[in-house]
């Protein structure tokens, strides 16, 4: 019995080793078409059916990323789960989560201006190199060819690959067969105005599909017999598609897509090669959503030439056998000798010492060197910061690629800002900001806000921290500004002032992690309480209110305008001080809590907020005010003022779509229930009680910072509309 089953498996071997030595040398050519590239992956499912072994992959673009993964060693259903698990609009999203993004960002961003910025750099505007840097996208592509390190040369892959991409500096065609194999992949994706250029030994690279986006002859060269080519099919864009700019552009990078597409047909030979052409409709190059119906197209269109792909099949041993020898070994590097950061020119190394303290002379921990490359990232400063790993000496040395943005260190960034309550209170105005990065070693950086409009201001703040950890800072600032104010009785409008504060001022401060930050400073300043229009009321002022104040910041939330997760914590103190030349002296506290929690589209954020002067009397501009949009909605914008107040609200979003980086994260519709009361008032004006309000809203989270269209009810039955956009 046991000779016969050694003769069997001899049999076997014979025969495996018989088909491998005649069976023709087979290649595969995948094109270009962004997500309708998820299509290859159905014709590979096909292949693996057939048992069509593959002994060479050439692909462009999205073609370039699914043969990437499958010549990394990458089954079929391997590449299915990576492409159709992930969250593309998150991948596409250059920057980590918010909650990841260290405290000088985060404080930075609730006032926000657009979500593009010009930089400045050797006295020059520069603009940046794409909407999207792609740093996400090039950590998920180090993460789907993990194991294939140490390969030099793509000849030395499981399945020998090309990847295709254009020099764009001469237009050439670049045939990537060695080098980083994420790099090579995210090179040849490089759609233009969309993913940013990557630069890469002193060359610029873009989308191959420019040159060859069905890349038959380089497939050919790489000495393969039979040829399986992967050619992508959709309906034209309608004209409602073409009537956008984008629609326009796509339209004209599809031209130049076909016009090189029909000359690799040509060179298609019908007696030994077989055109696969999946059917992807109206699924477009974007619909990265659409995966699953992409890969189905792909299954689709190889069974329809399934009688030409099978005669490429070999035996279920011999296919075993081959598929044993390319299946990926994602073995571990268990131990890193060397960690080493390259590309760094303004930015101190020193910001990169915690990684190598992390992850030197211990096992490659991919999940937290991505997390640690992140958080560097979200500091704003790089154009990307990925790795890859080298043998030298017989040493595994793990290299941090920190590429810095070629258009800083300077950058220039505009918002705009719009808020009325349809009663009166109109308030708008365009902001500008610019932001001078790496001033020297330790990293300082001077930030200057203009405010436009009518509620002017100019803040100006040199931020100098103690260490490049920034866990401790000084931070001198002048901040100049005018705001409206408006003094009711009863519901009517009956004066509007106009304040106007002149301050100057240093705060030291210390930074707890990515979660918090403390402030304690001194201030000097003066204010005026000018009547503009209407009665007066209160006593008009003209003071100095030099003093200390102290801040501490805790910010969790996913977004700052409307959040999804995550908390927030503001606890603030401005106390003028006659010591030191106020006019008038007390002490003004507020805090300010709120936590959002969500289940699928449906979000609840809670929040509390109270304030107090401790039994001192406030000039009537620095008292608490309440009113306004999800402030006591229903009543005028700050109608209420006291020298002390607590407020509470629920306020429920649902989100209706997302929306696609960088343009924004979700569209939503809303409402909330709100409660607050005031003490110690000037009663003749609005006596002290509890007062409701309750709110509908459609709600936008967008680069522009979050809008509002709504109206609220309050609790005495008036209705009032409301705008917001931004912070104005």
């Amino acid at each position: 019995m046991k000779l016969v089953i050694v003769t069997l498996c001899m049999v076997a071997a014979f025969s495996a080793v018989a088909d491998e030595a005649s069976r023709p040398r087979v290649g595969l050519v995948l094109a270009g078409g962004g997500a309708k590239g998820s299509a290859h992956i159905g014709v590979l499912k096909v292949l693996e059916e057939l048992r069509v072994p593959i002994d060479a992959i050439a692909g462009t673009s999205m073609g370039a990323l699914v043969g990437g993964g499958y010549a990394a060693g990458l089954s079929a259903a391997e590449m299915e789960q990576a492409v159709t698990s992930v969250d593309w609009n998150q991948l596409f999203d250059d920057d980590p989560p918010r909650a990841e993004w260290p405290m000088r960002r985060k404080e930075q961003s609730l006032n926000p201006t657009f979500g593009f910025s010009i930089g400045r750099r050797d006295g020059a505007l520069r603009l940046p190199k794409g909407a999207i840097s792609g740093q996400e996208v090039l950590l998920y592509l180090s993460d789907l060819t993990a194991g294939a390190e140490g390969v030099a040369h793509f000849d030395q892959l499981p399945i020998p690959f090309r990847a295709v991409a254009t020099d764009l500096e001469t237009g050439e065609m670049v045939v990537f067969d060695r080098g980083p194999l994420p790099f090579a992949m995210r090179a040849s994706m490089a759609v233009p105005g969309v993913f940013a250029p990557l630069e890469l030994d002193d060359r610029i690279y873009v989308d191959g599909g420019l040159v060859r986006n069905l890349p038959v002859d380089i497939a050919r060269a790489m000495g393969v017999d039979r040829l399986i080519v992967v050619k992508l099919d959709s309906n034209p864009p309608s004209r409602e598609q073409l009537s956008s700019v984008l629609g326009s552009i796509g339209q004209m990078i599809n031209f130049v897509f076909a016009q090189n597409e029909a000359r690799s047909l040509a060179e298609i030979d019908a007696r030994r090669d077989v055109l696969v052409t999946p059917q992807l409709g109206d699924i477009g190059p974007g619909d990265f959503s659409r995966g699953p119906e992409a890969i189905a197209t792909g299954v689709e269109a190889a069974r329809q030439v399934a009688d030409q792909l099978a005669g490429l099949g070999v035996s279920p041993a011999a296919y075993a056998t081959w598929r044993a020898s390319v299946a990926r070994s994602r073995q571990s590097i268990e131990h890193i000798d060397e960690v080493r950061i390259v590309g760094l020119d303004r930015v101190h190394p020193d910001l990169f010492e915690s990684v190598v303290d992390e992850h030197k002379g211990k096992p490659l921990d991919r999940s937290q060197l991505e997390s640690d490359l992140s958080r560097l990232y979200g500091r704003g400063d790089f154009e990307r910061v990925n790795y890859r790993t080298a043998r030298e000496g017989g040493r595994n040395v793990l290299i941090v690629d920190a590429v810095e943005k070629a258009w800083g260190p300077g950058y220039l960034s505009f918002g705009l800002g719009l808020n009325s309550d349809f009663q009166g209170d109109n308030r708008f105005g365009l902001r500008a900001s610019y932001r001078q990065t790496w001033i020297n070693d330790l990293g300082g950086e001077w930030l200057t806000q203009i405010y436009l409009g009518n509620e002017p201001e100019l803040y100006s703040e040199f931020y100098q921290p103690f260490d490049a950890a920034r866990t401790g800072f000084v931070a001198p600032y002048i901040d100049l500004g005018k705001a409206p104010l408006s003094v009711f009785l009863g519901d009517d409008r009956v004066a509007r002032y106009d304040i106007t504060r002149h301050r100057v001022g240093v705060d030291l401060g210390t930074t707890f992690g990515r979660f918090a930050e403390l402030r304690l400073g001194l201030l000097f300043g003066e204010v005026d309480a000018d009547v503009d229009t209407g009665s007066p009321l209160v006593p008009e002022a003209h003071n100095t209110e030099s003093g200390f104040r102290a801040r501490l910041l805790h910010d969790t939330r996913d977004s700052g305008g409307i959040p999804r997760s995550g908390s927030f914590a503001l606890v603030d103190l401005f106390a003028p001080t006659e010591a030191l030349g106020a006019d008038e002296e007390y002490i003004r506290a507020e805090i300010d809590v709120s936590k959002a929690r969500s289940s699928g589209p449906n979000t609840l954020v809670a929040s509390l907020r109270g304030g107090t002067a401790f039994g001192d009397e406030m000039p009537y501009y620095d008292q608490f005010p309440l009113g306004g949009f999800l402030k006591l909605s229903g009543y005028p914008n700050e109608q209420f003022r006291g020298n002390k107040y607590a407020f509470g609200s629920l306020v429920y979003y649902h989100r209706l779509s997302t929306l696609p980086p960088p343009l924004g994260k979700g569209l939503y519709l809303g409402g909330s229930l709100e409660v607050g009361r005031q003490w110690d008032v000037i009663e003749q004006l609005n006596p002290s009680e509890t007062r409701y309000g309750s709110s509908l809203f459609f709600g936008a989270d967008t680069w522009l910072g979050p809008f509002f269209l709504g109206f609220g009810l309050s609790g005495d039955g008036e209705i009032t509309g409301y705008v917001n956009l931004g912070r104005p």
